[in-house]
């Protein structure tokens, strides 16, 4: 919907009734008579609907929520389904409950080319935040510059939320992701972004189930967009809540998560967020207890890797995870982990400390599997000093720690080693752990 018609709708704090309708209803004139009340009666497949549709889930809302005199649930559901337009009145309370501009329920201040571009912005940080300035500049030069100051703002605020991310301070990035979803948004498939670094930030201050929620509200907003990237805000959307879902113990929600994944993987192609997708999936589908279908999920995102030229970030990450991977495999693949090892020192060096750390984690475990105690001890040792991992990471260094000493038969550093591991158990809770590294730690456990 044109700009334009602002003025005439809010031009002093005054509304225009009839162009109101008329632009509602993106006609050029005002039908002959009607209630006023009944404004947009079958006016089915209004874009008014997906817009209060996407603000009422960004304030984490139900419908029941948007009900009061003169508006019941059941209006405000076919005013979401199209099969109504309101009048100015009914949508000056919806804006002062959801608390947002009337016009951004309206559509007059943003346009589909404005969400467009605004999605460019979001993938322009998230590629600068992930090592691959080329990338960001490309897309940069795909925006076409535009007059638009809600843009601008917006996108003031997202670079900075992002910026914030990357000296991993999630409280404070929490803090910036809030105040976006608090205010303007140039539309739903910009919000999914949003939602889905919230649920980042949300898992790294440990707040599982916030994540998880923030995950599965992306995928919601993520039906609400017609832009044509709808399937790469989709995927992304489901890789969050895989992954987060998976993590915090939710099995049968990161099923149903997969199931939806699969879907969207067939019209993704190649590319680098197919190459995430493919990689969250063999993470995901190995957590699960299903290690072939992880290791031909990681094989398919090491064929696409090899096709893309994309930054050492993802490069490194999908590298440590196929050696993992292939390290856990019933008949386990050795000498494709130290491959994949050597090429992650070759792409990462010591850009990225959670990759170094990371790497060394694995390394101790294909010393343990290789019967060499001390250098598992050592590279376990290693990775627990950088201070970068995940907790869940840490315990599985741990772990080895106490696997290495009791392989060398050293009973002097094996008390010390088990009080570690125990140390490290009690700020975790066993739901969020990997269950097969939770049967490790039983087992260990079990021997005293």
């Amino acid at each position: 919907m044109a700009a334009a018609h602002a003025p005439w709708i809010l031009s002093t704090g005054t509304w225009d009734t009839g162009r109101l309708v008329r632009v509602l209803r993106n006609d050029a004139e005002a039908p002959k008579g009607g209630n006023k009340s009944d404004a947009g009666s079958g006016a089915v497949g209004s874009p008014f609907g997906s817009r209060l549709r996407a603000v009422r889930q960004r304030r984490g809302l139900a419908q029941k929520d948007l009900a009061g005199p003169g508006v019941s649930m059941s209006y405000v559901s076919r005013l979401e389904s199209g099969d109504r337009l309101p009048s100015p009145s009914v949508i000056a309370r919806l804006a002062e409950v959801l608390q947002v501009d009337p016009r951004e329920l309206t559509g007059e201040t943003r346009s589909a080319s404005t969400e467009q571009a605004a999605l460019r912005w979001c993938e322009v940080a998230l590629a600068y935040r992930e090592g691959e300035p080329r990338r960001a500049v490309e897309l940069l030069d795909a925006i076409e510059p535009k007059e638009d100051p809600p843009l601008f703002a917006w996108s003031v605020r997202w670079l900075r939320a992002v910026l914030i991310m990357c000296v991993s301070d999630p409280a404070e990035a929490l803090a910036a992701l809030d105040e976006l979803r608090a205010g303007w948004s140039p539309g739903p498939a910009v919000d999914v972004v949003v939602e889905v670094q919230r649920a980042q930030v949300l898992w790294e201050l440990g707040l599982s189930a916030e994540a998880v929620r923030a995950a599965r509200t992306a995928v919601e907003l993520s039906e609400s967009t017609d832009i044509a990237d709808r399937w790469r805000v989709r995927l992304r959307a489901l890789v969050a809540l895989c992954c987060h879902a998976a993590r915090s113990g939710r099995a049968a929600e990161a099923e149903q998560a997969l199931e939806q994944l699969d879907e969207a993987l067939e019209v993704a192609g190649g590319g680098r967020l197919a190459i995430s997708a493919w990689w969250a999936r063999a993470a995901v589908t190995e957590r699960l207890g299903d290690s072939a279908r992880a290791h031909a999920s990681i094989t398919k995102a090491l064929e696409l890797l090899d096709q893309q030229d994309c930054g050492g970030l993802l490069r490194s990450q999908v590298l440590l995870t196929a050696a993992a991977i292939g390290l856990r495999l019933p008949e386990p693949d050795t000498g494709g982990a130290e491959r994949a090892l050597e090429r992650v020192r070759a792409v990462s060096g010591n850009r990225w400390p959670r990759i170094a750390a990371r790497a060394e984690a694995v390394r101790a475990e294909l010393a343990l599997h290789r019967r060499q105690p001390e250098l598992c001890w050592s590279a376990a040792d290693a990775a627990l000093a950088t201070g970068a991992l995940e907790l869940e990471d840490q315990l599985r260094c741990h772990l080895l720690r106490v696997q290495a000493v009791d392989l060398a038969g050293d009973r002097d550093r094996l008390a010390a080693a088990k009080q570690a591991l125990r140390a490290a158990l009690e700020s975790v809770r066993p739901a969020a752990v990997d269950p097969a590294l939770w049967r490790d730690i039983a087992r260990v456990a079990l021997r005293g």
